[in-house]
């Protein structure tokens, strides 16, 4: 709302940056307050002004300027700044010119050829609004799997105070761990008094359905839950069956009826006589199956291949190859980062801070670059127990050349090139960047290689298989980013990559030492796409992982 009105651009970047603080914080601030106000002075990044705005929203549920930001500028306004490139300025004038305070009204203009006559803006900035009103609309559909996965969680907790509660999971897309989810399953057992007390769960816009095995609520996030109470005994078939997919749990009903059972939600029937449903490794073993995860229940060969794969697990991942420190847009040290990759049980931890075109994130110029070298040298001597490798998240240029000379690359230990600019070249234009930067003999690892960010941006528009075997020629490898506000690359990708023999390296693109903790949301993708260990990059030992970064 400060952007909108022209406010102080330092003041609009410390909230920015105060958000993005208190996001990935690990403790709860309302804790944090309730035992001692003045502890929150003690949280890094955070001036006493903003503090004193944070003591406002804990001690009374609302912030006075917020408030009249919020009668100064309709909350429509607000959806309009995140259509796909619109920011402040193209929204304010929008509003001030023609009064659009709404999306709606901004693509019915943008229809009737209203836009064009704007300052700035002609036929193509038209077409180029309506184009992103139709993705908003499809990228709204359904919602990021960590603000589900957050969601499910409370809602679990909640549920398990409830003395009537034996058990209780997520299941569906959720538990299957898709990147967007349209809707929430929850199961419970085994009590009818559940139903009336998940319907007290606070967050509860309106209950659409209530009976005494299920009920069907809308939450005020709008996203649809739905929680159905079983006997403990059908638990384990419950959770199979509503886990799914539906296309997995056709397959294995077809291989049950090939042997006479029957497997429905409440077990695995033989005639009349269940012999099976506690849990879900009684189903695939009654039908003679291996135990497959839920991330593989697609029927995408998971039936036929049971067995012959080992899923990844976070304790194979040895270090993060791609992390951002205070030196460009991270919130902490190098040191800070390293010593806390290190209690994760890390090896080595790779310090990839942006370069210098990428003018917002602080990038580093060439001799900033060397400074820290010389840092992370000196930190190296001191620091037991974890390697702290030298690197650059460097910027591809709108040429495929990178925003760093090679005579500055070969002294980094790791280089990774992505897409920050740019984003509406041709699919041509875009792939021949993108390989053009692969076959930089310095460059390591593709950033991010979709650009797409879940909810808000579209993947650009890329030939992804001729980039794909770009880098198994040059010997670099793909990221999956582990931010879960992006998890590039999906599953099909990844399954395609392990085919091919493209190396994948799960990064958490992290921005505070915090955000080491999404390498979890990383393994269950890479779990999707069937990637083992031998398909991942950062599983290898230090030794090893140094060979394939100097392709010796």
């Amino acid at each position: 709302m400060l952007e909108i009105k022209g406010d102080n651009p330092f003041k609009i970047n410390s909230y920015h940056k105060a958000a993005q603080i208190i996001s990935t914080y690990p403790h709860d601030l309302r804790d944090i307050y309730e035992k001692d106000p003045s502890l929150l002075k003690d949280i890094p990044g955070i001036g006493e002004s903003l503090c004193g705005k944070i003591e406002e929203i804990l001690a009374t549920g609302d912030c006075q300027k917020h408030l009249k930001l919020v009668k100064e500028i309709k909350p429509g306004v607000l959806d309009i700044m995140r259509l796909r490139g619109i920011g402040p300025k193209k929204t304010k004038l929008f509003y001030e010119k023609l009064g659009i305070n709404s999306v709606q009204k901004l693509e019915s203009y943008a229809k009737r050829g209203l836009l064009r006559k704007l300052p700035g803006m002609g036929e193509k900035s038209e077409a180029e609004v309506i184009e992103s009103i139709e993705a908003y609309g499809r990228l709204k559909a359904r919602m990021p799997i960590s603000d589900a996965l957050h969601i499910a969680e409370d809602i679990l907790s909640f549920l398990k105070k409830f003395p009537e509660v034996k058990k209780v999971e997520y299941a569906g897309s959720l538990r299957r761990h898709l990147e967007t989810i349209g809707d929430i399953d929850i199961l419970a057992c085994e009590s009818p008094k559940i139903i009336d007390y998940f319907c007290e769960f606070p967050d509860i816009e309106h209950i659409e359905s209530k009976g005494e095995t299920k009920a069907t609520v809308v939450l005020k996030s709008g996203i649809q839950v739905d929680l159905r109470v079983v006997p403990i005994e059908s638990f384990g078939a419950a959770l199979y069956y509503f886990t799914g997919s539906k296309a997995h749990n056709i397959a294995t009903r077809k291989i049950a009826q090939k042997m006479g059972l029957k497997i429905n939600e409440y077990g695995v029937f033989k005639g009349a006589k269940r012999i099976a449903g506690n849990t879900e490794e009684e189903i695939f073993k009654t039908i003679h199956l291996p135990y497959i995860i839920p991330e593989m229940r697609e029927d995408m060969g998971e039936i036929e291949s049971a067995g012959s794969i080992t899923p990844l697990e976070v304790s194979d991942i040895k270090g993060d190859l791609h992390t951002h420190t205070n030196w460009s847009d991270g919130a902490a040290s190098i040191e800070e980062s390293a010593l806390e990759a290190k209690k994760l049980g890390y090896k080595y931890l790779a310090i990839t801070d942006h370069s210098g075109s990428l003018k917002i994130a602080h990038g580093l110029t060439a001799t900033r670059l060397e400074a820290q070298i010389k840092e992370i040298d000196k930190l190296n001597k001191s620091l037991k127990g974890i390697k702290i490798l030298k690197g650059i998240e460097v910027d591809i240029l709108k040429d495929g050349s990178l925003d760093m000379p090679d005579s500055v690359l070969r002294k980094l230990d790791i280089v990774i090139a992505s897409v920050h600019t740019y984003f509406r070249l041709s699919e041509q234009e875009q792939t021949a960047r993108i390989i053009h930067a692969i076959e930089n003999p310095f460059v390591n690892i593709i950033g991010h290689p979709t650009g797409k960010l879940l909810g808000m941006r579209e993947a650009y528009e890329i030939d992804l298989p001729k980039i794909m075997n770009a880098a198994v020629r040059c010997g670099v490898a793909l990221e999956l980013n582990c931010n879960p506000k992006r998890l590039d690359l999906n599953a099909q990708i990844l399954r395609a990559a392990r085919d091919m023999g493209l190396m994948i390296v799960l990064d958490t693109d992290a921005h505070d030492p915090s955000h080491l903790e999404f390498i979890n949301y990383g393994i269950h993708m890479a779990r999707r796409g069937w990637l083992e260990k031998k398909n991942i990059l950062n599983t290898m030992e230090l030794s090893q992982l140094k060979r394939f970064l100097h392709h010796e």
